[in-house]
This record gives structure tokens, sequence and C-alpha cells, in this order.
């Protein structure tokens, strides 16, 4: 039995993702492009953020279906990764990147509804995973990522009496 179940990662993302969308409801745009949520960053950069690591977690767990080495699991320098796809999105509409933030949602949803339990559980499944459980990567690349930025979109909102 996986230490965490399937039910239980889905109750947890959908319970975070619902979290994250009430922290960003009734915001203007002018508001979604403002810097300073979290560095230089305006909330629609973090919401590219999000959207780019839940990609490349959706684009894992299908490539551990078609035994494939998910990129993934070669990304080392964080903060690289996470500029570059900082710049590839900066100028991108704020509509295009709200899209690209739900629609991996829902990819993100159907892949996880594919797994057992035991392919969540087992460290040693994938050796692409570190000695980590499928669980734990996701976990770590999604509901907890998304709680994190969501806890720093409420304090901004907050600091700025929104």
């Amino acid at each position: 039995m996986s230490q965490i179940s399937k039910k239980e990662i889905l109750e947890r993302l959908r319970t975070e993702r619902a979290r994250l969308e009430a922290a960003i409801a009734g915001l203007s745009e002018e508001t979604m492009h403002q810097p300073g949520v979290v560095g230089h960053w305006s909330i629609k950069d973090v919401l590219a953020h999000l959207a780019a690591w839940e990609a490349e977690l959706v684009t894992a767990l299908w490539y551990n279906t078609i035994g494939r080495r998910p990129r993934l699991a070669d990304i080392r320098d964080v903060d690289a990764w996470n500029e570059r796809r900082y710049q590839e999105n900066k100028d991108r509409p704020l509509e295009r990147i709200l899209n690209d933030f739900r629609n991996v949602y829902e990819q993100l949803l159907r892949r996880v509804e594919a797994l057992s339990d035991e392919e969540l559980d087992d460290p040693h499944l994938y050796e692409w995973t570190g000695g980590q459980t499928l669980a734990e990567v996701i976990a770590e690349n999604s509901y907890a990522h998304e709680a994190e930025h969501a806890e720093q979109i409420e304090a901004y909102r907050q600091q700025v009496g929104l």
C-alpha cells in the first residue's frame, strides 16, 4: 500500500489548485503583471513557472510509459532552468499563460489517474527518481509547489491590500 494513495494525491492536487485559483481570483490584468510577488516575478510569471514545472512532470509521467528517461531527471541547475522558462514566457500574453496553466493541470490529473498505488510507492521502480517515490516527485513538482506559491501570492495580496 502506498504511503500516499493515488486518491490522496488527486485530492491534494485539487485542493492546492483550488487554493491557487482563489488566490488569483478577481485580480486585474494589471495586477497580474505587477512585479515583486516572488523576487522580480509577477503573478503571471509565477503561473508560467508552475505550468512549466508541471509540463515537465506530465512529460516525465508519459516518458515512464514509453521507457524514456525524463528531462526532469536531468535538471541540475534549478535557478538557471527557472530563468530560461522566465525568459521564454515573460512576454507571452496573460491569456496564453492562464490557458497553459490550466491545460497542463488537466493533463497532470489524467496522468496521475492512470498510475497505480504500487507505481506511486516504489522508490526503485524508476531509476531516474533517484530513490524517491513517484508520489514524492509528483508532490514536489505539483501540489507542494503550488502551495508554496499560493502562500506567496496570498501574502502579496495582503501586503498590497487586495
